[in-house]
Formats: structure tokens, sequence, C-alpha cells
């Protein structure tokens, strides 16, 4: 007797990566349907939607796209805030196989244009927020079709609620393959023009993986991320990861220090990521400790993390995970959980970030290639295969100084301990060179920001008369406080060899920030660099 299999939302062995059938599945009776998804820190009480709703909202995406013209491999580019709908349309572009493509919403028009025409772009999926933006970018773009999300501000645009209550809510059948691209996030580049990194379904899936074993995540967490989805930060730490394995997401348009806390509290927020300056800017609220009761653990990245920072978040019982990753390495590397000071990452020195969590190689090599002895400096190396990109789209001299054969060249300075311990000094361009000696200004901003009185603080190169190179440190300090250059120089004294002292001080009310809210090195290098 002939037995019949029942149809899975699941797709075969050639789509086993793919997100979107993934979410499929959590939005099916074999799933997690009923269960909250995302909560929306948008809508004036929190809309709570199930996997049920956002699935069914993400295929009734992908059959819009699909009416629209859009095919396997098109570009589908976003210019979105941190809102459900840019979930729904990540999702919908996996179900058909079409390329997810969010920029930077701060970018100006000219510049998002530069990027359409980059990757040829097939749809433009935009907020109305933006839709000035929009209308100065399509006067040399009429052919581009729109599609808009939270009203109508832009003519000729579809409206993405009509779009949707038109489509069909059947699943599309797509097979994807593991190596095809996926998403196409963009990351700054040497040439002024950024880099637009090629994740495929395969490396998204591992690096989700990686990533969320790394933090302990359980369907029972409450994840709250500050990075913009347009960031392999706000996608492959933790988002995604949550959605994988039925757990909830809170969603929040704009980071802000003071709501994120209240989201906190509000929401019972389990885990929340942020770069370190986010984190900082929250343990600087006053009365800050009050929210966090429901936390268990904190994620910084992006930047330095001291171990001030991470005392402050210990001290409450909440546990500090240290990361570090390039969005061309799916936003893996290293992701170190500390729960008590006598963890490696505190008790050895604030640049150490533990050792590489599951699916992830990292090796130091010196400028021949050639993998370092234990405690010698060189650059950071991380293997591309499970996590990584498959390269830059349309920057092939680019790719070939990124990605040399089975390895990623971060561009960072680090080191491996005898115990296989590494530590993250700094770019390989950052490094101060003072009379033949290296000196490294992650842990010259260490010390600096272990004084009570700095709220923050950069190190970049200064000129010396008689030693050539000398820190240079341009400090932020905390409000109502003053400082002097003195002080910082005798404090530094204190824990420091003399030559790694800042002979020269720049005080400074704030810092330049990127879209992200991390301190923009670029820029102040630009403003208080002396070569």
């Amino acid at each position: 007797m002939e037995i019949g299999v029942r149809e899975s939302a699941y797709p075969g062995p050639g789509s086993v990566y793919n997100l979107g059938h993934l979410l499929s599945r959590n939005g099916a009776l074999s799933g997690f349907p009923d269960r909250v998804a995302i909560l929306d820190a948008g809508q004036p009480e929190g809309r709570g939607i199930t996997y049920r709703t956002l699935n069914g909202r993400a295929t009734r995406c992908a059959n819009a796209l699909l009416s629209m013209g859009v095919k396997k491999g098109d570009r589908v580019f976003a210019v979105l805030p941190n809102r459900v709908e840019t979930l729904e349309v990540l999702y919908g572009c996996a179900k058909i196989g079409a390329v997810f493509t969010p920029a930077n919403f701060r970018f100006a028009a000219e510049e998002i244009g530069f990027l359409i025409d980059d990757v040829a772009a097939a749809v433009l999926v935009f907020d109305s927020e933006y839709g000035d933006k929009v209308r100065e970018l399509i006067q040399e773009r009429r052919k581009l079709r729109l599609l808009e999300i939270g009203g109508h501000a832009v003519e000729p645009a579809r409206t993405y609620e009509e779009c949707l209550a038109a489509a069909s809510e059947s699943e599309p059948v797509c097979a994807t393959a593991p190596d095809e691209v996926c998403m196409i996030l963009f990351t700054a580049g040497t040439t002024g023009r950024p880099k637009g990194v090629k994740l495929t379904y395969r490396s998204t899936f591992f690096a989700c993986l990686s990533n969320g074993i790394s933090a302990s995540m359980t369907r029972d967490d409450v994840y709250l991320g500050a990075p913009p989805m347009f960031h392999a930060g706000g996608l492959t730490c933790f988002q995604l990861y949550m959605l994988m394995i039925g757990g909830k997401i809170v969603v929040q348009n704009r980071w802000a220090a003071q709501e994120a806390l209240e989201l906190i509290q509000r929401y019972g927020v389990t885990y929340h990521f942020g770069i370190a300056t986010q984190l900082k800017m929250m343990v600087q609220v006053e009365g800050w400790e009050k929210y966090v009761v429901s936390l268990r653990a904190v994620n910084g990245g992006g930047e330095p993390q001291p171990a001030e920072l991470k005392h402050a978040f210990i001290n409450q019982g909440i546990t500090y995970v240290s990361g570090y990753g390039l969005t061309e390495t799916g936003a893996t590397g290293f992701n170190w959980p500390a729960s008590s000071k006598d963890d490696p990452t505190l008790s050895k020195a604030s640049e150490c970030m533990g050792k590489p969590p599951a699916f992830v190689e990292v090796k130091i090599v010196d400028p021949t290639g050639k993998e370092t002895q234990a405690d010698e400096y060189g650059e950071i190396i991380i293997r591309r295969e499970p996590t990584g990109a498959a390269g830059y789209w349309n920057r092939p001299e680019d790719e070939t100084k990124k990605f040399r054969g089975d390895w990623i060249f971060t561009g960072d300075l680090g080191k491996r301990d005898a115990e296989g311990y590494f530590y993250v000094v700094g770019r390989t361009d950052d490094m101060i060179i003072s009379g033949g000696e290296n000196i490294y200004p992650s842990e010259v901003e260490r010390v600096i920001f272990g004084h009570p009185k700095v709220a923050d603080v950069v190190v970049v190169r200064g000129r010396h008369p008689q030693w050539g190179q000398t820190p240079k440190a341009v400090i932020v300090p905390k409000p109502g406080r003053t400082i002097t250059e003195e002080e910082i120089q005798e404090f530094v004294g204190e824990h420091l060899a003399s030559y790694k002292k800042p002979r020269k001080i720049v005080i400074v009310d704030s810092v330049p920030r990127s879209e992200t809210g991390k301190i923009d090195r670029k820029a102040i290098r630009k403003l208080y660099e002396e070569i």
C-alpha cells in the first residue's frame, strides 16, 4: 500500500539554509505559530506579532514582489529604519530567491542612487520618512520600481499595505542553493564608496548559528538589539537567530539609551546587544540599574570595551559578552561571555576577546602570511568557511586584498597568548611608533577610560620632535567635570611605560559618531591626527 506523506512547509536539501523557509516552518503547525515573534516598540502598546502572522505577511510580501516583476537573483534595495516591515521584506526576498540589499538610511540621495545603480536594483523599498531623498534620486531613474512603507508620499510608488492586501497567501515555490547570495550588506570603502558584501544562504545561516550558540540564547529569551538592520550586527547579531529558534525580539525604531532601558524593563528583555559606546551611554543614565533587573546578559562590540564597562554590568549580576566581527565574516569572530571579574577577558586585559566560537577559526599572521608565535602581534585573519562572505559586489581589486584563499584578512592587529586566548588591539594602520617602540592606541585608551572624570577617549597619532610619533588623546569629560592634561599624563604614567603617555591631549565636548552611534575614528583622525 502506498503511504502518503503530508507536504511540509520545510523544503528539501537544496534550500535547507534559506531563512525564509525556516520562518515558514516556524509559522506552521510544526513550528511555533502562536508564539510571539516580535514586539513592535514603535506601536503605542508594543504590538505583538506571532510567527503565523509574521510568516503570512512575509509570504504576501514575497508574492507582491513577484507581481512587480522581481525574479530570483534580483536585488531588492531597501532604505528602511528598524521596523517590523524591514524583516518582512528580508524574509519575503528569501522566499523567492531575491537579494535583500539594505542601505544606510542616513545616506544622501546621491549616495543611495550610486548604490542602486551599482547593484542594478530591481525595486526600491523605502520608508515614507525618506520620501524627499527618493523623489530626488528617481529624477534620473524613472524606470525604478518603488514600494513605499508607512504612507504614500512619493508618486508613482505603490503602497506596501495595499500590495500585501492584494497578494496571495500561498507560499511561493523557489529552491535556493547554499552558495547563492541572499543579502548584500554595505561596508565602508577605502576609495570613499561603500563595498557591497555578498552573504550567501549558507554563510548567513552559520553566522547566525555561531553567534546565537556563543551567546547561549534560547527561545525563552527576549532580545533587544541596538544596531540598524542595514548592518550585519543588526541581523546576524542576533535578530535572525532568535527568529530561527522561535524566540522573541523587540524592535526599536531608533536606539536611545533612556528608551532602551525603559524597553528592557517593560518587556522583560533578557539579552541586549549594542556597540560599546551605546552600553557606556546606558550606564551613565542615572538610576540605570533599576531598569535592567530582567537582563541576564549584554553583548558589546564594534570598538574597544574597557574593563570598567564590563564591571558595571557584572556587578549587577549581568554577564558581559565581548564581541568582535566584520560584515565580511557575517559579524562573527569572537563572542566571549564573562560573568565574573576572574574571567580572562578582564583578568588578562581589556583587549582580551576570549576564544573563537563554534564554526569560526582565527589566526594571527605576520606580513608574509606566516602564523605568529604566542604573544607575537600580527594581523587577525578569519577562515572564510562557513560564516564568511562570498566576496564583494563589483569590487575585484578590494576583494583580492580582503579575501585570500580560505581566509579573510581583517586589517586588525592582535595576538594569541600561550593559553589560546586572543587579543584585538586596533587597526594595523592605527599603530603609533615612538622612538622605535610600538604603541597600540587601545591600551592607552583603556587606561584613560579608567580615570573617574573621563566619559570617552580616542587615541590617535601626534607628532613628536624627538621620537617621531606620540600618542595624542582626544578626551570627553563626564558631564560637570573638568580635567587637565597633567592629570591624564600622571594617571597614565601610573599604569603604563613613560613612552606610552600621551604628550598631546585635546579636551572636547563630544566626538564624531557614525550612524550606529559608534565613535567615528576616521573623522577623528582627520580632525586631530598628525602624521
